[in-house]
């Protein structure tokens, strides 16, 4: 195998330095115990270069926090680490490793890799969707507590595979284990594209040796089609098999393997049937003739629509109205935007607000010329 020939002199340059403390600064700008690093740019890479160059330099362990994720509103513990230098050097690093780690990852590999999010995921199954045949059948599953049960052993050997420079391993071993609990914390930098890259051998092994060509991943949810249920049942029992040995993961209970809707005319819409459904996946619901958003997000919208509508105009409700409107643009909900959004909301009062509240991000020229 071929291992990447990035130094560690490419991580502890001063520009990068620069550029990732002006990145992991983003949005944080306000706090003064940010803000110095950004006022005095230079200083502070030097110090962030010394920190990468230095052997003996250690990473810490992040503070514990609760955030809610998802419509759902989704309980998870967050471990933020502390801005400098520990988050400004997990940019640092990231910046360059990053590249190289994206090379291995899955064409349909998609969340927390720039230019595939959620987007890309949905036209990714509504291409896959147009061969009928090929997907009569779909397989739903998500691996349990995925970044918890991150084998960080496993995930430095396969690093090191992977990259020739040993200084640069020892840095992303420090960052691996500087967090004391199982796994991946869920809130370091590092931890979702290190995440991403942990899955690339069971991407692998999905589409080389059990020949699934109809598949997404959205880092541990997974959406497979195939043309026969039989066969979609053995490749799961595999997968399974597969990732609990050689990645120490394992499949969530609650897989699905369902039916979806067969049609030869698109025009024709389907009576409801417990034989078949649309995919639900990535927010959207996906049938073969259309996709639509998800109830859940659906529901939440409306609320929201009727919190503007009784001139509840505030930022969170203006931007959380544009989130779910960008929603609406890429689905088939034209009968939604008919009926409860044109002549009802204030679109331009919407995006004046969002305007004037990131104006508040903003802390002069100086910066602005330093980005």
């Amino acid at each position: 195998m071929n291992r990447a020939k990035i130094t560690l002199e490419q991580i502890a340059d001063i520009e990068n330095c620069k550029r990732a403390i002006l990145n992991a600064s983003k949005k944080k700008r306000r706090r003064k115990s940010v803000a110095w690093y950004v006022e005095h740019l230079d200083e502070a890479a030097e110090r962030l270069q010394e920190f990468l160059l230095d052997p003996d330099a250690e990473f810490h362990d992040g503070e514990r926090g609760i955030t809610y994720e998802g419509t759902k509103g989704k309980k998870r513990e967050l471990d933020k680490p502390q801005f400098f230098p520990d988050h400004c050097a997990h940019w640092a690093v990231m910046q360059i490793v990053g590249e190289v780690l994206m090379k291995s990852y899955y064409e349909y590999s998609c969340a927390s890799i720039k230019g595939r999010g959620t987007h890309y995921a949905k036209r990714a199954v509504e291409r896959m969707l147009k061969d009928e045949k090929g997907t009569k059948y779909c397989l739903q599953v998500d691996v349990k507590s995925y970044y918890a049960s991150i084998d960080k052993e496993k995930l430095v050997e396969m690093l090191e595979r992977k990259i020739k420079d040993k200084r640069i391993i020892a840095i992303l071993a420090k960052i691996i284990y500087a967090f004391k609990g199982a796994g991946l914390p869920i809130g370091f930098y590092t931890s979702a594209p290190l995440a991403n890259f942990y899955l690339t051998p069971n991407d692998r092994y999905v589409k080389e040796t059990l020949h699934i060509t109809h598949s997404v991943r959205y880092m541990d949810d997974m959406v497979m089609y195939c043309g026969n249920k039989r066969e979609l049942h053995e490749d799961r029992k595999k997968m399974a098999e597969f990732l609990n040995v050689k990645l120490g993961l394992r499949l969530k209970y609650n897989w699905q393997v369902y039916k979806m809707p067969y049609l030869k005319d698109k025009k024709e819409r389907p009576k409801r049937s417990r034989e078949h459904r649309a995919t639900d996946f990535v927010g959207f619901k996906f049938f073969r003739y259309k996709t639509t958003i998800r109830k859940t997000i659906f529901l939440r919208l409306l609320r929201n629509i009727r919190s503007l509508q009784k001139g509840h105009y505030t930022p969170k409700n203006c931007q959380a109205f544009m989130s779910y409107n960008g929603y609406l643009k890429h689905t088939d909900s034209e009968n939604v935007r008919r009926n409860h959004i044109n002549g009802k909301i204030n679109l331009s009062k919407i995006k004046e607000i969002i305007r004037n509240e990131s104006r508040k991000y903003y802390t002069g020229g100086k910066l602005a010329a330093a980005v």
